[in-house]
């Protein structure tokens, strides 16, 4: 072990604890065992909880290590010496003794699974970690207990089967009341149903008591319920029926609904009315209603035919694309009841002359079906009515044909409906095939009577009704004529005609994300840990091409928000990255595949093709292209540390959204603000200097309050920079370990660089400085909001937009108004494109990084 490292530990020098930072990372990782054996040491004892010293100590050697660990990638070498001190801390009191002190020992283990579960994607450490980190759900501290289940839903996503083991836990840490684990069940039940099944009654009495996102993943679990046990969920139909009318929860109830009633119709027949009822508000809803109508039909013909009544009646209220589906539900019914076709058949045939083909094959299968059914009845007439004659003195049956067709003949003969030969004291011969010195082709069928007139009469009046088909050997002979000769009426087989598939009718998009509709939402839900994703995108014509400016907002826009009525504007380097990852989260938060004609997926392609010039790939290419990988990932990672997107931003995990760091951490704002205003003072170094080579660090005290920061000078005068002037504010980050050294604060035609004493400090005016200026920008600054991170390019721009949301709203032009948030907020992407045409009074010239004076200030 080093010497430092060493005498830190054996002596708990909290003086020394400080320098462990200046050793190397791979000097501590080759005692990286041992250091982690004393720690434990140290926290194991009785009098640690009350020491304050060993406890400074040990979180300093933690972090220490734990650095070391990331910065030297030895994290599968060192998982199990980890998991060993999370172990200890299970032994050790975890109780909160108030709302914000945690025990010594809950700091440890949260810093160390905050590391390992860093690597939530290796699966060997995640095999060491999870089952340590399941024992603390059963801790009595709800904000560990919080962060565990933050922790397990993380690792679920590549987990799944680690953590169904330990399915026992997650559910009786779910029914105390950690309802955000909840989330977690619907991943791994398929891996381990039984503890489940036992517990349905209780997961479904916690419906009432969840928040919306919760009470979407125990529908989603009761949803996988349904399709193997429906019957465990029949005593909770009037508890899932309550929630229809929730926009957010009533498609995947409907899907519940659905495999019941598909399973056990009876049980759904009381709550028809109220299904029905939903559509009225909700049309999207229809093809599931269908689903339940032709189910509960089938339980008897009353029911059969209210619900035909009721598929009919919205054959003409739907959108043609949902035509086909009821049409398939109304066969469905009639292939049960085939006498309710008589009564509607007129209705369904109107759809024969429409413009889809799928509508037109549903309409033509079921006229064959239709006419099935009247042969039918009529062969049972007919059998009824002869069955009065006197039987039959002499039959003959004789089977003729043509060579190697004798086999197939007597096949179809025996295969042949009985069609009435008994008549009154004659003999009748049915001869199918070529009989001798015929004159007709193969394949016909003739009846020969030398009976009275009256039974050839009786015969022709049935054929009339009726057409006798038969067909022959269709692989040796083309089509081939039937006709009856006593009744002298050729029956002719009809070809339909050749209609589209309806997989034809759908385009590439749609048909890409069926296929791939479970894998884009795994590849989004691992993506939005590690990379946001913009609200909306626009693009802007520049003076020599168009580009893609990206809008991101912050998903809480609590109160105090930094971005409440605006958004944080990047101009992307990478549309083609931007715009696929964008389609692919629409897609994701879909319940269906998406098509060409969803309006969110319309208007990214909107974008896509106005960029065209600046791209070589068309949108159904570009969509239905592998994923993005890993190193574009990187890439776009790179762009946003770049724009200092992370220096506002951060991952809520507990949400699993991103969010401004005001929103994030509430709790810091007060420490920022004096009576509601941002204020902070201290000595700070600014860099001074007429020429770039010869500046120099002054120390001088500065105060930010009051809408600007002013300082002293030597001549005791004070000079003021208003907070109004200032464009942006960004944290100057060197160094492996991107701790801020200094912070910029950029004007109209300046830059200030300062430096403060400590990374801390400089967080705190970083942020400080943030609040100061979203306030200033939002009370109505002459300030355009859509220039505030642009200002770090320098770049020039000018152009008006023209803006088109997914809710349809006014027309806002101006690259400054093209920032703003509309009143309502978007369902979905909405894209904007800012046409060429420049508005000078909407127009803003920045000088580019040549002709601003640069002035660098540490604070």
């Amino acid at each position: 072990m080093h010497e430092l490292f060493a005498k830190v530990l054996a002596k708990k020098d909290l003086s020394k604890a400080g320098e462990l930072f200046s050793l190397d990372d791979e000097i501590i990782e080759k005692d990286l065992e041992e250091i982690i054996l004393n720690i434990q040491k140290i926290a194991d004892t009785e009098d640690y909880e009350t020491n304050d010293n060993d406890q400074s100590v040990v979180e300093i050697c933690i972090t220490r290590i734990t650095t070391a660990i990331r910065e030297t990638c030895k994290i599968e070498k060192h998982a199990e010496s980890l998991v060993d001190l999370l172990k200890m801390c299970l032994k050790h009191n975890l109780t909160q003794k108030s709302k914000d002190a945690d025990p010594p020992h809950a700091k440890i283990a949260s810093d160390i699974m905050s590391r390992l579960f860093t690597y939530y994607t290796n699966s060997k450490v995640m095999m060491l970690a999870i089952p340590a980190a399941v024992k603390f759900l059963e801790c009595d501290n709800k904000d560990l207990v919080k962060s565990v289940a933050s922790y397990l839903s993380l690792a679920t996503i590549d987990n799944a089967g680690l953590l169904a083991q330990h399915i026992s836990l997650v559910l009786c840490s779910v029914l105390k009341g950690n309802y955000l684990l909840g989330q977690v069940l619907p991943q791994i039940y398929d891996l381990n149903p039984q503890p489940v099944l036992q517990y349905v009654d209780d997961l479904a009495s916690l419906m009432s008591k969840c928040d919306n996102t919760e009470k979407v993943c125990l529908i989603q679990l009761l949803n996988k319920v349904a399709k193997s046990h429906p019957d465990l969920l029949e005593k909770h139909i009037p508890m899932l029926c309550t929630h229809l009318s929730s926009s957010i929860l009533s498609s995947m109830v409907m899907m519940i609904l659905v495999d019941m009633a598909l399973a056990q119709p009876t049980t759904v027949v009381g709550y028809v009315s109220n299904i029905q009822a939903v559509v009225e508000t909700q049309p999207v809803l229809i093809y599931q209603t269908a689903q339940i109508t032709g189910a509960v039909g089938t339980v008897s013909l009353e029911q059969a035919k209210k619900s035909m009544d009721y598929l009919i009646s919205k054959l003409s209220a739907v959108d043609q694309s949902v035509v086909p589906l009821l049409l398939q539900e109304i066969r469905g019914l009639c292939q049960m009841y085939p006498n309710l076709l008589s009564e509607n058949m007129e209705k369904i045939s109107r759809l024969s002359s429409s413009s889809s083909g799928s509508v037109r094959l549903m309409v033509q299968q079921i006229r064959e079906d239709y006419r099935k059914y009247n042969v039918a009845e009529a062969n049972k007439n007919l059998n009824l009515e002869t069955s009065n004659n006197q039987p039959i003195k002499t039959q003959a049956i004789s089977v003729q044909g043509g060579a190697g067709q004798g086999d197939t003949a007597r096949e179809k003969a025996k295969e042949m409906r009985s069609v009435s030969s008994q008549t009154e004291g004659t003999v009748t011969v049915i001869t199918v095939g070529n009989p001798p010195n015929s004159s007709q082709p193969s394949g016909t069928v003739s009846v020969k009577s030398a009976g009275p007139a009256s039974s050839q009469q009786s015969l022709a009046k049935i054929s009339s009704t009726s057409r006798v088909s038969s067909s022959g050997d269709q692989s040796s002979s083309s089509a081939q004529t039937q006709t009856v000769e006593s009744a002298s009426l050729p029956v002719t087989a009809s070809t339909p005609d050749r209609v589209l598939q309806p997989e034809m009718m759908r385009d590439g998009v749609q048909l890409f994300c069926e296929k791939h509709f479970a894998k884009i939402k795994q590849y989004i839900g691992k993506l939005n840990a590690t990379i946001p994703l913009p609200a909306k995108c626009s693009v802007v014509k520049g003076n020599h091409k168009r580009f893609l400016k990206l809008h991101f907002e912050c998903a809480t826009q609590s109160e105090q928000c930094l971005y409440s009525g605006s958004y944080f504007l990047l101009n992307t380097r990478f549309p083609k990255l931007w715009v696929h990852l964008m389609f692919l989260a629409v897609q994701a938060k879909s319940k269906f595949a998406l098509s060409q004609k969803d309006v969110d997926v319309s208007c990214l392609k909107a974008c896509w093709d106005a960029l065209k010039g600046e791209t070589n790939s068309g949108f159904l290419a570009l969509v239905t292209s592998s994923f993005p990988t890993q190193k574009d990932h990187l890439t776009l990672l790179q762009e946003l540390h770049q724009m200092r997107y992370f220096d506002i931003f951060e991952l809520n995990a507990i949400k699993s959204h991103w969010a401004c760091f005001v929103c994030n951490h509430p709790e810091k704002l007060s420490q920022l603000l004096n009576g509601g205003c941002p204020e902070i003072a201290g000595q700070l170094k600014e860099k001074k200097g007429k020429w770039m080579f010869f500046k120099r660090w002054k120390t001088r005290y500065f105060t930010l309050s009051g809408g600007s920061i002013t300082y002293s000078k030597r001549n005791s005068t004070k000079a003021t920079l208003p907070v109004t002037k200032i464009q942006s504010v960004k944290a100057v980050r060197k160094g492996i370990r991107d701790i801020p050294k200094a912070f910029e604060i950029f004007t109209g035609d300046q830059t200030y660089k300062f430096k403060a004493k400590g990374h801390h400090n400089v967080e705190q005016w970083v942020q400080c400085l943030h609040i100061a200026v979203a306030r200033s920008q939002h009370g109505g600054s002459s300030s355009l909001l859509a220039f505030r991170h642009s200002m770090d390019l320098g770049a020039t721009s000018s152009a008006s937009g023209i803006s088109s949301s997914t809710e349809g709203g006014l027309a806002m032009k101006g690259s400054s108004r093209s920032s703003r948030r509309s009143a309502e907020r978007p369902s979905g992407y909405t894209s904007l494109y800012e046409t060429s045409q420049p508005m000078v009074a909407h127009s803003l010239t920045l000088s580019g990084p040549s002709s601003r004076h640069v002035t660098d200030t540490k604070l």
